[in-house]
């Protein structure tokens, strides 16, 4: 969970890729494997991360959730390293570590000493190759991922919404599917599921590994080499993923319940990626998203906060990091007294194209231009942003054009970008307190 939040940033900042922490020297392994390094001396620590090309929307049909249990798995210990010992050794060593798992990745990450790197390589690439597989781990685990549900959705009603919104917005695309699985299909996973994902999906040349901070890509390669280098990839043919189209439409979901103590609104639209047909659009989207939704600074705050006072708060968000299309949404939370039904109709007069002016783009484009200099002295910022743009296939220099892609953008683009996705597929959804008897 924690990288959500550094992915929500990450979206909502863009980047200027400033040459002197995103500056990423690459190399490839011969068993396939990528390699990207990001030097920083400024501290003697580093962070390491592996990320693999897999994530949810290659979970089997009627199988969801068993790539999120499969990283749960992943904790469970090698011949070489006992049940539960891989993250004290981290944490004796001073070190933190962590996973997650999205629809389009996975990735397994430790923040250390850089005289402890060697360490968290070969306890990484020992759960690479030789992870043990047995059913008195597993059960306990899927387990905790049910638990991890039934608190993280089924107990939240903005969780519930969640899911249900995804579904009607993506239909039978993988997207539509929960990461951490449905209710009715997590309790039919097996040992087998896991262990069949496991050496289909995890293997060197469907990973690439980050390591940023005080080493560079010299001092690195040989240790690469000595600890991944060694692992034989599985030699399958890639298959490659076909995604249905969503539906074009445009639909509404209404939910009450016990636990909402707010009325909030979100509305959500398909649109281009930076993979996707239509990519061309994709930095548009990211300065439309700072004009709107910037907190005290964007259209959405002025409009519907400071100006109109019918929210408490309104914003908007972008996720173009998918490998297929993405999202933009509308977020807005009423406020007393205000009607989500007279909001909604607010919100579409207010989201007008023509509103956007050459002032809002200009200050918009400063703005994202400076914002990255915050994220620059930290390696774990630096090895999320290159290994995400790695591991859905982007590389270092559509990083390093960045800055000017942004600079590029004009009014006319902003505006058509945000015209098309008015008129793209969409799902609004109302979450209410219920009422009283």
């Amino acid at each position: 969970m924690r990288f959500a939040a550094l992915l929500t940033a990450l979206c909502l900042i863009v980047f200027d890729a400033a040459a002197s922490v995103f500056d990423a020297e690459t190399f490839t392994l011969d068993n396939g494997m990528q390699v990207a390094v990001i030097e920083n001396r400024r501290a003697p620590v580093v962070t390491h991360m592996v990320w693999y090309k897999t994530g949810s929307i290659d979970d089997p049909a009627g199988k969801s959730g068993i790539a999120h249990v499969l990283e749960h798995m992943m904790f469970k210990g090698t011949p070489a390293v006992p049940d539960g010992e891989f993250s004290k050794i981290v944490a004796r060593n001073g070190g933190t570590e962590n996973a997650f798992t999205s629809h389009d990745y996975t990735a397994y990450y430790q923040n250390i000493a850089r005289d402890r790197l060697e360490l968290v390589m070969f306890l990484e690439s020992d759960r690479m190759k030789n992870l043990r597989f047995s059913q008195q781990d597993f059960e306990p685990e899927l387990e905790v991922v049910k638990e991890e549900r039934l608190m993280r959705t089924e107990n939240n009603p903005a969780g519930i919404l969640d899911e249900r919104r995804r579904a009607a917005l993506w239909g039978e695309h993988p997207y539509g599917r929960p990461v951490i699985g449905t209710k009715k299909e997590l309790p039919t996973l097996t040992l087998d599921d896991a262990q069949r994902f496991y050496r289909e999906h995890y293997t060197p040349e469907n990973a690439v590994l980050v390591v940023a901070g005080d080493i560079s890509a010299a001092e690195l390669k040989p240790l690469a080499e000595k600890y991944y280098g060694a692992i034989a990839p599985s030699r399958t043919p890639a298959v490659k993923r076909l995604f249905p189209a969503p539906a074009p439409l445009k639909s509404k979901l209404e939910m009450r319940h016990p636990q909402a103590k707010l009325y909030s609104l979100r509305r959500s639209y398909i649109v281009p990626s930076y993979l996707s047909e239509g990519r061309e659009h994709t930095h548009a989207y990211a300065v439309l998203n700072e004009i709107l939704g910037t907190y005290h600074l964007g259209k959405m705050y002025k409009h519907f906060v400071a100006g109109q006072k019918t929210a408490q708060s309104a914003s908007t968000g972008y996720d173009g990091f998918a490998l297929d299309k993405g999202t933009f949404s509308f977020f807005l939370t009423a406020r007393d007294g205000e009607s989500l039904s007279g909001l909604e109709r607010e919100l579409d007069r207010f989201a007008d194209p023509a509103s956007v002016t050459q002032k809002d783009l200009d200050k918009a484009k400063k703005r994202l231009v400076a914002d990255l200099e915050y994220l620059n002295d930290n390696p774990e910022t630096a090895a999320n942003l290159v290994g995400l743009f790695y591991v859905l296939g982007l590389s270092v220099e559509d990083l390093k054009n960045w800055t000017a892609n942004i600079e590029k953008v004009t009014l006319a683009d902003v505006r058509e970008a945000y015209g098309d996705m008015l008129a793209s597929a969409s799902v609004t959804t109302y979450l209410m307190p219920r009422e009283a008897p």
